[in-house]
Formats: structure tokens, C-alpha cells, sequence
């Protein structure tokens, strides 16, 4: 390639050189571009949620019930289980209390349930 152009090699990178750093420039000026937008989306969308926090929101009155309500019926399965579940070697006791406490908060109001033994998968 350098022996059939009719300019010198020393031209030549000269040029991809030169071609290169304009290259290198349009980046970082699209990027500091870019991030004078986004800057500039920040400030208009933190002026508008100050906005909204500065008016007062009427805080709806709450009920609170005198008495607590009666305890609802167990309905279901009513056998007396085992005091801790079988759990398979090396399961922790907090990792058997998280999962109980997760089985609690999903199961349905008024229904009786039992974690019975917990195994590594």
C-alpha cells in the first residue's frame, strides 16, 4: 500500500492520526453534552417535586377502634404438631423462623397452619 500511494507513509499516519482525534473529540463532546441534559432533566424534575412538597396534604381522619375485635375461630386443620419442624442438616434456626414468618404473613386470616420440616433444595 505505501509503495503504490503518491504520498509518503509519514502523510499518511499523519492523517489517520489527525482523523483519530477528531474522532475522540465528537465523543466527549456528545457526552459532555449529554450529560448537561440529563443535569438539566435533574434540576426541572427536583424543582417540581419541591413544588408538590411544599403544598400541605389534609391528612384523613383515622378510626381507631375502642375495643379490640374478637379473635376470630381457627377453621381447619386443629391436630397438635410438632414443636419445631424437621429440618434437614445445617439450616440455621433463623432461617427457620424467617420461613415460618413468611408462611404466616401469606396464609389466609383465620386460617391454622404448620410449618412441618424445611430441606435444602
Amino acid at each position: 500500500m505505501f509503495l503504490l500511494a503518491s504520498v509518503g507513509a509519514g502523510q499518511i499516519l499523519g492523517d489517520a492520526g489527525m482523523t483519530v482525534l477528531i474522532g475522540f473529540a465528537v465523543v466527549f463532546m456528545v457526552l459532555l453534552l449529554l450529560t448537561g441534559v440529563f443535569k438539566l432533566f435533574g434540576l426541572i424534575m427536583a424543582a417540581g417535586s419541591r413544588k408538590k412538597k411544599e403544598e400541605p396534604i389534609a391528612a384523613a381522619p383515622v378510626a381507631i377502634p375502642a375495643v379490640a375485635p374478637a379473635a376470630t375461630p381457627i377453621v381447619g386443620n386443629t391436630e397438635t404438631v410438632a414443636s419445631k419442624p424437621d429440618v434437614d442438616g445445617g439450616i440455621p434456626e433463623e432461617t427457620v423462623a424467617v420461613v415460618s414468618a413468611a408462611v404466616a404473613a401469606v396464609a389466609p386470616a383465620g386460617t391454622q397452619y404448620a410449618v412441618r420440616g424445611i430441606r435444602k433444595l
